[in-house]
């Protein structure tokens, strides 16, 4: 797709109209979710160390955790993900699957002891860590006998005077036009290209919008949904222990964002009856920002063998942007029974933003049991209130309806970390295990989603190496189109990932 040709299209192309995907109850949960992410220990704990410390990981769960560590440290984290996803559509059953490689994770860690003082110890640390990783494939194909992208088009052309369209003037021109003029905007954009390239047409004698390709026949509908990018997490720590019992952390939590996606639907007619033969509509987006939080941890030794943890984080505040472009292409036969072919694709990036989203905030407590020189025990509990996610965008109504839609959707979702570490000599052995409730009132939409780890560490000198295995999996309904074509597939997507972390102490 040419993308040489740049208009600015500040809102009006897309937020004037509720069916665009860039801001949306999906896009805040896609932020506001966070997959278990970081060391390989910590990982291999299922993330269960609000109460325990004494990990670079563990400072982006509890920020009191750095007063734990006994000498400074240093250590980064390389590992492999694979997703793997099965989709159910129209009973069409299909399976996509991607991997990637990166560096999850780096990090260090400055102690600095007082035995005079009643402040015993305070550290300074830097972290950061991959909190989600948006690579992954979707792949769905079924026969539909009820609608195709024709409905989608139809339905956004609904309610706009064919008055506002020229055909006769410069295409890039008229698509950002379209989008930046009218009050309808991005459906404006939609209708156009639907009516540009025969997908729909319009009758003038009853000043009508119509599609007439035959669903009756069947339509064979193959849908591609491809993410990737990452969303990043730079913690700046500082925590101090008092009288070596009671430990206090504060952190400055940067995100930065970078997401991008291709969705493309291509609709086949099976019906010979039907005047459309094939529709291929295809779309890509990246969004792009910042967001910060602040984060505060208590971790308090009530006796040798007991850690309480206590950890709350403030909800996150993101600044994004958007560019998106698109394409329509068309096979139809026309009035003579000769199979035409007219396309779309507009030179033009759509701009949006910047706007802001705000999502859940979170509260944790933690409880451990450290059993000596043998292992330990540790569990995390939590909640986040998803349903007081919101978004600010320039325009008032807009604002209020995407706010008013997160609050009827999203619930209270709680979460439950367990792990164990078991030590012989310097080798140490590993289990965790997590589950966490969907942010959805309807679990359709998400399901509640778990999974489970194996690990494996050693230390040797003032170094250690830690290996560690996570598989989780998850259901999900995914929707095609916010209008008109608005079936869903169902998935089932699975994550494994397996990580190797170095640390060395100085």
């Amino acid at each position: 797709m040419k993308k040489t040709t740049l208009f600015a299209l500040i809102f009006n192309a897309l937020l004037s109209s509720s069916l665009v995907q860039a801001q949306s109850v999906g896009e805040v949960v896609r932020y506001a979710t966070e997959q278990l992410n970081g060391s390989a220990r910590y990982q291999a704990m299922g993330g269960a160390f609000g109460a325990l410390g004494g990990d670079l990981s563990a400072i982006s769960n509890n920020p009191a955790g750095s007063t734990i560590f006994a000498f400074n440290e240093a250590g980064a984290t390389i590992g492999v993900q694979s997703f793997s996803t099965e989709t159910n559509y129209l009973e069409g059953f299909n399976n996509a699957e991607i991997s990637s490689f990166d560096i999850s994770q780096a990090g260090f860690i400055l102690v600095f002891a007082n035995p005079s003082s009643k402040w015993d110890k305070v550290a300074f640390g830097f972290n950061t860590q991959t909190v989600n990783n948006f690579d992954k494939n979707r792949f769905a194909q079924g026969t539909n006998y009820n609608r195709g992208l024709e409905d989608y088009f139809l339905e956004n052309a609904s309610g706009i005077s064919y008055d506002t369209f020229n055909f006769d003037t410069n295409v890039d021109t008229t698509y950002a036009d379209i989008g930046y003029y009218n009050d309808n905007g991005y459906a404006a954009q939609q209708a156009y290209m639907g009516l540009y390239t025969y997908t729909i047409n319009h009758d003038d004698e009853n000043n009508m919008y119509i599609a007439d390709g035959r669903v009756g026949g069947g339509i064979k509908q193959t849908h591609e949904y491809n993410t990737s990018g990452n969303q990043q997490l730079f913690n700046l720590n500082f925590s101090g222990r008092y009288m070596e019992k009671l430990s206090l952390g504060l952190n400055i939590n940067i995100y930065s964002i970078d997401y991008a996606e291709y969705k493309a639907t291509k609709d086949e007619y099976l019906d010979n009856q039907s005047r459309l033969y094939d529709v291929d509509f295809r779309q890509e987006l990246n969004t792009f920002g910042t967001g910060v939080s602040f984060q505060f941890g208590a971790i308090f030794k009530a006796t040798d063998m007991l850690r309480l943890g206590l950890n709350y984080n403030s909800p996150t505040y993101y600044e994004l942007e958007d560019e998106y472009t698109e394409g329509l292409e068309t096979y139809h036969w026309d009035s003579n029974e000769i199979l035409q072919k007219d396309y779309i694709y507009p030179n033009v990036v759509n701009l949006n933003g910047p706007y802001k989203i705000k999502t859940a905030g979170k509260i944790q407590g933690s409880a451990a049991l450290i059993l000596g020189k043998k292992g330990l025990l540790s569990l995390d509990y939590g909640k986040k209130n998803y349903g007081s996610s919101s978004v600010t965008l320039p325009r008032a109504d807009d604002t209020n309806a995407l706010n008013n839609e997160i609050s009827n959707a999203l619930d209270d979702a709680s979460y439950l970390r367990v792990g164990g570490e078991g030590r012989i000599g310097d080798l140490s052995l590993r289990a965790g295990y997590w589950q966490e409730d969907s942010p959805y009132k309807n679990k359709e939409i998400i399901d509640d989603f778990s999974g489970y780890s194996l690990g494996l560490g050693i230390r040797f000198g003032s170094g250690s190496l830690d290996l560690a295995y996570t598989k989780s999996s998850r259901k999900y309904a995914q929707q095609l189109y916010y209008t008109g074509l608005t079936d869903s597939f169902n998935a089932n997507e699975n994550m494994g990932q397996v990580l190797l972390t170095y640390n060395v102490r100085f």
